[in-house]
C-alpha cells in the first residue's frame, strides 16, 4: 500500500537557529484514513490545527467530504509548531526514513508507523531501510531494543508470566522449530501438547501481524478433538511461518473474539489515562469515566490495578518517565484460571487512539511529551537511551 512519494517541505532546516530539532516518523496518510483515525482542522477546541491550512502542510492533510482532516502524528507537530517557535518539527514521511535523516534531529519519534506498520504496508526494501536506521540512531524514542521486544508477543507474553502477570496460555513456533522438524509429525506433537496442557481448542497469531490478518481459529471436534484440524493447522503453518518471525498458539478462549469485552487501557509515560472497551458489535468509554458500557465495580478496579501493574512491570528506559510516551495495554477477558477472568492480551506502543470515540487531549498530552522528552535527551548529552529489562 505505497503512496506516491510526498516532496520534502520541513526535512532541511532553515538558517535560523531553533532550540531543539524533534523528528516525527509519519505513517501514509491513506493508511489513516482508512483506520478512520484523523481530526478535522476546524476543531473549535483545538485551534492550532488551522496551521494545516497552509500551503506547506498540503502534502499532509486529508481531504473527506471535501473538508479537510490531518492524521494524529502530523497533529502532534502542529501542536509543538504552534506553541513552541523556538522548536523545529522534522515530518519524515516512510519514503525519506534513513539514518543521516534521523541524525539531523535531536530526537526522533515513533508514534504510528513503526516496523510492524512497514511491514505490511511498504516494500521490503523500505522495510529493512527503516530497521536498519532505527539500529543505527541512538536518538529514536521509544529505543529499538524496546521497539523490537514490544513487537515480539513471544517475548512479551514469557516476560509479563514470569512477572506474575496473567496471560492466554501461550506455545510460540519459530521458523528455526519449524524448518529443523518434519512438519506433519511437528503439528501432531504439538496436538498432543495442546491435549495434555487440556486447551480444548487453539487460536494462531503472527508475531508481526496486524489486526486480524493471518489470524486463525481452530475449534476441537467431539470425536477427536484438535486432530480434526490437524490438515488444517499444517496449510496454516505452511503458508504463514515464511511470512513471520514466529506464530503465536494460545488456548481459544470462548467467546473472547465476539462478544467478551476487551478494555484498551492507555498510558502516557507510564500514567494512566483513559480507557475504550471494545467488543464485536461495541466501542465505548466504560461508565466509571463517563461513557455508556456497563462494567462492574470491582471488575473495573482490578482491570485498573492489573494495567497498571503491567504497566510498572514493563522494560523501563532511562530517562525521568522511564517509560514510552504512548502504551497501550489490552486485557482480555473470559480466562477461566485468571480473576474476574481478565488476562493481559496485548501492549503496543504505536496504538490505534480511538479519536472519535472519546474526548481526552490526548494529542495534546503527547505532544507536551515530546517536548519534555527532546529537552531531557539534549540535556543529557544525546547519549543512547538504554532499556532495563
Amino acid at each position: 500500500m505505497e503512496e506516491q512519494r510526498i516532496p520534502n517541505v520541513h526535512g532541511m532546516f532553515d538558517k535560523k537557529q531553533f532550540q531543539l530539532k524533534i523528528g516525527i516518523v509519519l505513517n501514509y496518510k491513506n493508511a489513516e484514513k482508512k483506520k478512520d483515525e484523523l481530526l478535522s482542522i476546524d476543531l473549535p477546541d483545538k485551534p492550532w490545527l488551522k496551521l494545516a491550512d497552509q500551503s506547506r502542510y498540503k502534502p499532509y492533510v486529508v481531504m473527506k467530504k471535501k473538508k479537510k482532516f490531518v492524521p494524529a502524528d502530523v497533529a502532534i507537530g502542529l501542536y509543538i509548531e504552534s506553541n513552541y517557535p523556538n522548536i523545529k518539527v522534522d515530518y519524515i514521511t516512510p519514503e525519506e526514513i534513513s539514518t543521516r535523516r534521523f541524525k539531523m534531529n535531536d530526537l526522533v519519534f515513533i508514534i504510528i508507523y513503526d516496523l510492524l506498520e512497514a511491514f505490511h504496508l511498504t516494500k521490503k526494501d523500505n522495510f529493512h531501510k527503516f530497521k536498519l536506521a532505527l539500529k543505527n540512531s541512538n536518538n529514536v524514542y521509544p529505543p529499538y531494543q524496546y521497539q523490537k521486544f514490544i513487537n515480539n508477543k513471544c517475548l512479551y507474553y514469557k516476560y509479563l508470566g514470569k512477572k506474575g502477570i496473567p496471560v492466554a496460555p501461550t506455545h510460540c513456533i519459530s521458523k528455526e522449530k519449524w524448518y529443523t522438524r518434519n512438519p506433519k509429525s511437528y503439528v501432531s506433537n504439538l496436538i498432543t501438547k495442546v491435549r495434555h496442557n487440556k486447551w480444548e481448542s487453539i487460536i494462531a497469531k503472527p508475531v508481526y501481524g496486524q489486526e486480524s490478518k493471518d489470524f486463525a481459529k481452530f475449534i476441537s471436534c467431539k470425536k477427536n478433538g484438535l486432530r480434526c484440524q490437524e490438515n488444517r493447522i499444517l496449510r496454516y503453518f505452511a503458508r504463514n511461518i515464511p511470512k513471520y518471525k514466529s506464530i503465536v498458539i494460545q488456548e481459544y478462549i470462548k467467546g473472547f473474539d465476539k462478544n467478551n469485552p476487551e478494555i484498551r487501557t492507555y498510558f502516557i509515560n507510564g500514567k494512566y489515562m483513559y480507557s475504550i472497551i471494545t467488543t464485536s458489535d461495541d466501542v465505548e468509554q466504560p461508565v466509571q469515566e463517563g461513557g455508556k458500557f456497563q462494567i462492574d465495580n470491582n471488575k473495573w478496579k482490578y482491570a485498573m490495578e492489573l494495567a497498571n501493574k503491567t504497566m510498572n512491570s514493563l522494560p523501563k528506559i532511562d530517562l525521568s518517565s522511564k517509560y514510552p510516551i504512548l502504551t497501550r495495554i489490552d486485557i482480555g477477558s473470559g480466562l477461566e484460571s485468571a480473576p474476574h477472568g481478565l488476562f493481559i492480551n496485548e501492549v503496543e506502543f504505536v496504538p490505534s487512539l480511538y479519536i472519535e470515540d472519546q474526548n481526552n487531549p490526548i494529542v495534546e498530552r503527547i505532544s507536551e511529551s515530546l517536548v519534555e522528552t527532546t529537552k531531557e535527551y539534549k540535556n543529557k548529552g544525546k547519549s543512547a537511551v538504554k532499556v532495563t529489562f
